[in-house]
């Protein structure tokens, strides 16, 4: 299926890895965006690793942290590259987004590389420094979700 066809607001689902095959997906897709291994650390309870569905095929991943301080980071936001262009990380974000609020959350943040930063403001998000300590060449955003 072509990352350009049309898409419906109602074939998307994101949900936790609950299998072996879900977590090969979601590790599949951060490696061939980020060139990641798949980590031998166990997830802390606070970590909420997600799966984009686009109908029956898996084509994203994301990291959400609650920060425990009324905020949630939005890591590693991939779509597969076969799936990209086609509007997918924006549904993406957006179910992000009630995730967040669903931790009771009430403002969604992220490391941006500057080539992002467009996807990003388009989407609501401001530039801010919420993290003191941060990459050079990485720009924080926020969006206030309330």
């Amino acid at each position: 299926m072509s990352a350009n066809m049309p898409r419906r607001e109602s074939c998307y689902r994101l949900d936790s890895p609950r299998c072996a095959q879900d977590w090969h997906a979601y590790h599949g897709i951060r490696g061939r965006v980020f060139n990641l291994p798949r980590p031998d650390e166990d997830i802390s309870p606070n970590t909420h690793p997600l799966l984009l569905w686009h109908e029956d095929q898996p084509i994203g991943a994301i990291q959400v942290d609650d920060l425990r301080n009324t905020a949630a980071a939005l890591r590693l936001v991939a779509i597969d590259p076969a799936w990209q262009g086609g509007g997918h990380g924006r549904a993406m974000l957006e179910r992000a987004e009630a995730f967040v609020k669903t931790l009771g959350c009430h403002k969604a943040v992220v490391y941006s590389t500057p080539e992002a930063v467009g996807f990003y403001a388009h989407a609501g998000y401001d530039e801010e420094d919420w993290d003191a300590v941060c990459l050079a060449g990485i720009v924080q955003m926020l969006k206030q979700l309330d």
